[in-house]
């Protein structure tokens, strides 16, 4: 039985139109994931509860707790925005019998399933991929699991930063010998979220001409050693390599042939301002760029003509820019369809139009708190 959503429907900007995904996940690498789907035209529904709600919802405005109504402090935080457009929101009570069976009905009109909980949370909830396959032979499930199941961690909550220490990722940072800090917070999840994105597009192509599901479990550590296999970089090309403060405070990344040693280098970097550094810098051979800082980036005058913000309206915070997808189809970038999901935001919608449940159902899933 093949998958009622032809994924290859055409589109201007949306080659997944058509693709119904049900999303199990929270912080960055699954939503990520999630979202890469969403903005190539697919249905994503992200699935949450009340008291189990994304965690990004509230990221960076933790300092808001309780100041504020909750309806309106889990809405507000830009992290989730970011990593939740073009989805819909569905909220269910998984330890609800009924909302076992709701997920298992949009299951069965669903072609993917993306997760990243801890791994065998939705065996233990009722809607892993065997009771899910159930309703659906021709269901793919994709688990970015941290560890994996074979993994002596695999009941193990991690985040990006401890995935990308253990595969060697953090190792190499380090100046004369010593430990820097790490600037690879942003290794592990996007990595992560690429992967799985190119696993899920594989299983699915197959599962759409043969009617055959798949299990995929992806490991966000494997994943990251497969950046590493090589070994960190050899510096013996002739070059120094690194990121050097500059007359006017400002910081220049830069790569140039050795006249001397870094700390030659770097007093001689401290003697001019960043642009003019630049210029020298290119004279010599080498090349030179200034760090810009992350909030700054998308101004800057490098990206002028990328267009790389696309403004959206959000409910409660209003009009905010969001980073562009990078990539453009039929030389356009998509547009942004909607903002991130408010919490229930699609519920209506999915249980009438989708499940086709009744007035009278839907309003007896609220009041016993189902949905």
């Amino acid at each position: 039985m093949k998958p009622e959503n032809n994924y290859r429907l055409p589109g201007p900007y949306f080659p997944l139109q058509g693709l119904r995904v049900l999303e199990f996940c929270w912080v960055w690498a699954g939503p990520f994931l999630g979202q890469f789907l969403a903005d190539l035209g697919a249905e994503v529904i992200k699935i949450e509860w009340y008291d189990r709600y994304d965690v990004y919802r509230t990221r960076g405005i933790e300092l808001l707790r309780g100041k504020i109504p909750a309806e309106i402090y889990r809405e507000m935080s830009p992290s989730f925005h970011s990593l939740n457009r073009n989805k819909l929101g569905f909220s269910v009570n998984l330890k609800e019998a009924d909302g076992v069976d709701l997920v298992k009905q949009l299951a069965a009109k669903s072609d993917l399933v993306i997760e990243n909980w801890s791994y065998g949370t939705l065996d233990r909830l009722g809607v892993g991929y065997e009771a899910l396959k159930a309703v659906n032979p021709a269901l793919v499930m994709l688990s970015l699991s941290a560890f994996g199941p074979n993994s002596r961690l695999s009941d193990m909550r991690s985040y990006g930063l401890v995935t990308s220490a253990l595969a060697g990722a953090e190792e190499p940072l380090k100046v004369n010998g010593e430990f820097v800090g790490s600037p690879t917070f942003n290794v592990s999840d996007p990595n992560a979220a690429l992967f799985g994105l190119l696993g899920s597009m594989a299983a699915m192509i197959e599962s759409h001409e043969t009617g055959k599901g798949f299990n995929l479990i992806v490991s966000q550590l494997e994943a990251v050693m497969t950046l590493m296999a090589g070994g960190p970089p050899e510096r013996d090309d002739g070059l120094i390599h690194g990121v050097f403060e500059t007359a006017d405070g400002k910081y220049v990344g830069v790569s140039v042939p050795a006249h001397g040693d870094r700390e030659d280098l770097a007093a001689w970097c401290r003697e001019r301002s960043a642009a003019s550094l630049i210029v020298d810098i290119e004279q010599l051979g080498g090349h030179g760029a200034e760090v810009i800082n992350v909030i700054d980036s998308p101004n800057a005058a490098t990206f002028a003509d990328l267009e790389t913000q696309i403004a959206t309206e959000h409910p409660v915070t209003g009009r905010e820019d969001v980073i562009a997808a990078p990539w453009r189809i039929n030389g356009r970038r998509a547009p942004v369809r909607k903002p991130a999901p408010l919490m229930a935001e699609g519920n209506t919608h999915i249980l009438r139009d989708i499940l086709g449940l009744s007035d009278e159902a839907i309003k007896s899933l609220k009041e016993r708190q189902v949905v």
